[in-house]
């Protein structure tokens, strides 16, 4: 009835699987948990290897990284049911009805997405902070304003999806490393008029990275933004529709590529500098965003 489908990258799966056991195993249906390791450090692999999860639960390893596209389909296609549940690694269940609650969207047409969470308290690692601060900000966003958007506000780190329908819509591909393969999706989804429907049944985002580490990712992410606008992967109608493109726009209408670029070398230095404190801007951080994309130009 329900494959559940954990790409695994550099996190111990542990105590999120036994948690969808125990929820699968109270709601008595047929599932499986299909967790594929995409070439993740041997430190983990092997916690990950020795858990030794019985049952439902497969465990396949890489030995090569496929990213986050290319692993995504692979499960897709290796999937036991119809009813895929994807999810990110790093996440952590919050209700005790999580399970249940997509049962109840099971055998739709329709794509659903459950949203996701960050802890009220900030993380005691200040180096976390700037992670923590964008996804309150950015990303912890309530059903009923997601759905104002549907396809905008999808996201890859919870959604119930059919499985005959991410075969025919797969992941692009050619999107590599972190950033914006679900951008590519959820306009997919649109042209197909295959509806996104929005719940409240989030996992929360436990896997913070150090502020190094999340503007290495943001900066692949913005260069694979440039990259779908400059190969016109969307029309130009589409592209302003993504937040960040829209104030590009805005900002070359005014100033030109050049300007921006010009004004972005000129404090790249004293806006990282400030992302990488323990208070960090995220309006600043939206800025960094901007310079680093159109560096690419």
């Amino acid at each position: 009835m329900l494959s559940i489908l954990v790409p695994v990258y550099n996190f111990d799966v542990n105590a999120l699987v036994h948690e969808l056991k125990r929820q699968c195993d109270d709601c008595a249906i047929d599932y499986e948990i299909f967790l594929c390791d995409d070439a993740s450090d041997e430190s983990i692999r092997g916690i990950n290897r020795e858990a030794n999860f019985s049952g439902n639960v497969k465990y396949k390893q890489l030995e090569k990284n496929h990213g986050r596209s290319r692993i995504r389909n692979l499960m897709a296609r290796e999937a036991k049911f119809e009813n895929l549940l994807f999810m990110d690694c790093d996440s952590e269940v919050v209700r005790n009805d999580y399970i249940k609650t997509y049962l109840d969207h099971c055998g739709s047409s329709s794509v659903i997405c459950g949203g996701r969470v960050y802890s009220i308290n900030p993380p005691a690692d200040k180096k976390k902070l700037l992670r923590w601060k964008t996804g309150k900000r950015k990303e912890e966003i309530r059903a009923q304003v997601r759905s104002k958007n549907p396809y905008r506000s999808f996201m890859t780190n919870n959604f119930l999806i059919p499985r005959s329908i991410i075969l025919s819509n797969p992941f692009d591909e050619s999107i590599s490393g972190y950033g914006h393969e679900d951008t590519l999706l959820g306009f997919e989804l649109r042209r197909k008029n295959i509806p996104i429907i929005h719940i409240e049944n989030p996992l929360m985002h436990i896997g913070l990275e150090d502020a190094e580490e999340f503007l290495t990712k943001t900066e692949n992410a913005t260069k694979n933004l440039w990259h779908i606008y400059q190969n016109k992967r969307l029309s130009l109608a589409e592209m302003k529709e993504i937040p960040l493109m829209k104030t590009y726009f805005s900002l070359k209408k005014i100033s030109g590529d050049k300007m921006i670029r010009s004004f972005f070398n000129s404090f790249q230095k004293n806006i990282r500098k400030n992302l990488l404190s323990e208070n960090p801007s995220v309006f600043l951080f939206d800025v960094y965003k901007i310079g680093r994309m159109v560096s690419y130009g």
